[in-house]
């Protein structure tokens, strides 16, 4: 990871939701995160809806938000999965 250009020093953030349970906040690099997104997209059967949103932050900064909602059924024993990555732009444009 190049470290230089702050990928490394400002990672992406995954926020998880199961049938309504909010999952503590968990930093992740951007390639993880970029990479979960490309899957939810490839995945019709399993998920409901992939939406990318620009942002301001709560500090003023630029920021993308992802929105993955997996379709009912997909885990076992669950109903309701979101997947939200919130993104730094600049380690977006700094690839």
């Amino acid at each position: 990871m190049n470290t230089s250009t702050g990928t490394n020093t400002h990672p992406a953030t995954m926020y998880i939701q199961v049938d309504g349970a909010n999952y503590r906040p968990e930093p992740i690099c951007l390639y993880a995160a970029l990479s979960g997104i490309r899957k939810a997209r490839k995945s019709a059967k399993a998920v409901d809806a992939v939406n990318v949103y620009a942002f301001t932050g709560r500090d003023g900064s630029a920021l993308h938000v992802a929105y993955i909602h997996y379709t009912p059924g997909h885990w076992w024993d669950v109903n309701e999965v979101f997947y939200i990555y919130e993104i730094p732009t600049h380690a977006l444009t700094d690839l």
